[in-house]
């Protein structure tokens, strides 16, 4: 079993390679071929090893292995270790499964760019470098897994380096990460200085030698870095911007890899944060604070991506309220049925600007619907499974969230419970604000123009980009069932062991309850936004620019985080900077000459030369100087 876990972790490593080397002599789509056969083998190999765990008693679903010791001093051994249990086994396949269809759908998407090859190198080492993070049996070696995880998505997100934007958000996304991964280097600095240990089972076991201080102190310092890579407040605003990248690799990062880690990471921890519970108090609260304020956001965007990227930010959040109320199974199976219908989303809105050869305004959109069937329905899905209506699968893992809130009955719980049904209704608003402005109205004279005889020639795109669209919204519709209140069990019972402490867990009529009012909730957003963009009228304008134009002004401006960063690290860098230059610079060294500072600087290089004349004595002499002198301060000081 564990062999197979390894063949997981080396296949997409195996892909770079021979993309790497025999790239240049692959056909134009053989690269996409490769790497898709890769991930189509890795996704296999993590199948069969989930089975095989599955078939053993539920007391030996925890298996550890180490290839090699590669750093010992003393007593302190860090191996690369792999820890297989069922939340490594769900991820695996999460990973490698959405990753392939995302494979798959860039042979068409990016059919024609002259640098495919090296894009499919870097999709199989951004796998690689997840998979890496997510079977490390110990923090070191999860903190490797994380740095190539940032690493993969600064080279995705800039893969257009011939765009000033694309540099830019690389840039912002690798310094945000950078951020957070200082925060969980110093966090696992910590733990090892308290427990002497960074392997997860010598961290587990003796987690509770730990006072509250300092498992709060750590858990803090975990937190950092969870949120700079799911991108959560405050370390969130390079998300938006990622979207410069190709949609296949908006799709890999947003669905089933980068954003997911820090949920992952709070999960895998969980015997360690259950000893700070003020710490996961404080991750229900920023989860909360920032599905509301990307909710938000997102109604006002007019990017296809951006909308569905601060949608993306929103469900992460529900992800954090989850975890954060120790409802660990109810946080990761919201990520499992995320993977599926924000890929779905992305997927979408992929073929939408294939069809409109490049256009993400949607603005510039709207009467797709009769040209584009087949997408506007799996898009429908998608959407209904983003707002959680029954008996679609987000549905059914935001309610168990939501449910996990009611269950626990405590201020911080209703603020969950509150806080995700107001979000419930902003999702509503948004997705479906999405889908009237780009499927109905109205066609755009830009689309009138370009949409029907691109969509009249190549349809509504190749079957290498529509089959793992209806794949995915296969997944997005029925893979709820996976956990019906009162019926199946099947997360729960499966990620229930992963926590030694236990875990939140509704009872059926609480789920129920909570599926009936998410559902109601989110009808009413649907609701809302059909009156307002379902037909043309003047209400959204009237509104912005109205009683509420500062709100709107706000949320355009996406609530100005990026200009509070502006002022506090940016400008006085800038101002520092050109202080430097005007003044310090200007006084201190330019009244020499021109050639003033090699020619002090080769005069001082001629006296350091001419005591080095190699003669003996001449150093034994400057010796015995030094030690007189020495002992005359000696003497003085003695007296």
């Amino acid at each position: 079993m564990t062999e197979l876990v390894w063949i997981t972790l080396a296949l997409p490593l195996v892909g770079v390679a021979l993309l790497a080397i025999f790239g240049n002599k692959l056909p134009a789509r053989g690269a996409g071929l490769l790497a898709s056969l890769i991930m189509l083998a890795a996704f296999g190999a993590a199948t069969v090893a989930l089975i095989l765990l599955a078939s053993k008693p539920e007391d030996q679903r925890q298996v550890t292995e180490t290839a090699w010791t590669w750093l010992s001093a003393g007593d302190f051994r860090v191996g690369f270790d792999i820890w297989f249990d069922q939340l490594t086994a769900l991820m695996l396949m999460v990973v490698t499964g959405v990753g392939f269809l995302i494979h798959v759908f860039s042979i068409g998407y990016m059919k024609g760019d002259s640098q495919e090859r090296r894009f499919f190198a870097y999709m199989n080492m951004f796998v690689f470098s997840m998979l890496v993070l997510v079977v490390s049996g110990n923090l070191v070696q999860l903190l490797i897994g994380w740095g190539l995880v940032g690493l993969s998505s600064y080279l995705l997100i800039g893969f257009w380096h011939h765009k000033t934007s694309a540099v830019k958000a690389a840039k912002k996304a690798f310094i945000m990460n950078a951020i957070g991964d200082v925060g969980l280097a110093v966090g696992i600095f910590l733990i090892f200085v308290d427990l002497g240990t960074v392997s997860y089972s010598g961290v587990f076991a003796s987690a509770n030698t730990l006072s509250e201080t300092q498992a709060s102190i750590a858990c803090l310092l975990l937190l950092v870095g969870a949120l700079a890579k799911s991108a959560q407040i405050p370390l969130h605003t390079w998300l938006p911007d990622a979207m410069e990248g190709p949609t296949p690799v908006s799709a890999l990062i947003h669905a089933a890899t980068m954003v997911t880690a820090g949920v992952y990471l709070i999960a895998r921890m969980n015997p360690l944060f259950f000893y700070a519970p003020k710490v996961l108090d404080l991750i229900v609260i920023i989860g909360v604070v920032g599905l509301l304020m990307a909710g938000a956001i997102a109604i006002v965007q007019t990017d296809i991506k951006r909308i569905i990227a601060f949608s993306t930010m929103s469900q992460i959040a529900y992800m954090f309220v989850g975890v954060g109320l120790s409802a660990y199974w109810a946080g990761i199976f919201h990520l499992f049925t995320h993977a599926f219908f924000k890929a779905l989303l992305f997927m979408g809105a992929g073929l939408v600007i294939h069809a409109l050869n490049g256009e993400q305004d949607t603005r510039n959109m709207g009467g797709l619907r009769k040209l584009m069937p087949k997408t506007y329905f799996c898009f429908i899905i998608g959407g209904l499974a983003l707002t959680g209506i029954f008996p679609f699968s987000g549905g059914f893992s935001k309610d168990a969230i939501l449910g996990a809130g009611l269950h626990v009955d405590s201020t911080i719980g209703w603020i969950a419970y509150v806080g995700g049904l107001l979000g419930a209704l902003m999702t509503g608003i948004y997705t479906f604000r999405l889908i009237f402005l780009v499927f109905h109205r109205r066609m755009s004279p830009y689309a009138e123009k370009v949409a029907p005889p691109l969509i009249k020639h190549h349809g509504e795109g190749p079957s290498s980009m529509l089959w793992p669209v209806y794949i995915l919204a296969l997944g997005a519709a029925f893979l709820g069932l996976l956990q019906i209140p009162g019926v199946t069990h099947v997360m729960s019972s499966w990620l229930e062991p992963i926590s030694p402490y236990g875990m939140v867990e509704a009872t059926a009529g609480q789920e129920w309850l909570t599926t009936l009012i998410g559902s109601v909730v989110g009808v009413i957003g649907i609701i809302i936004a059909a009156h307002l963009y379902l037909r043309e009228n003047d209400a959204p304008e009237r509104i912005r620019l109205g009683r509420g134009r500062l709100i709107a002004h706000a949320l355009e401006r996406r609530c100005y985080w990026d200009n509070l960063y502006e002022w506090m690290f940016e400008r006085p860098t800038q101002w520092a900077a050109s202080f430097l230059n005007r003044d310090v610079d200007a006084t201190a060294f330019r009244w020499l000459p021109t050639d003033g500072v090699g020619t002090i600087t080769a005069f001082f290089g001629r006296s350091v030369v001419v005591m080095q004349n190699g003669i003996v004595r001449s150093y034994a002499l400057v010796f015995a100087v030094g030690i007189a002198g020495f002992l005359l301060y000696l003497l003085v000081r003695g007296t």
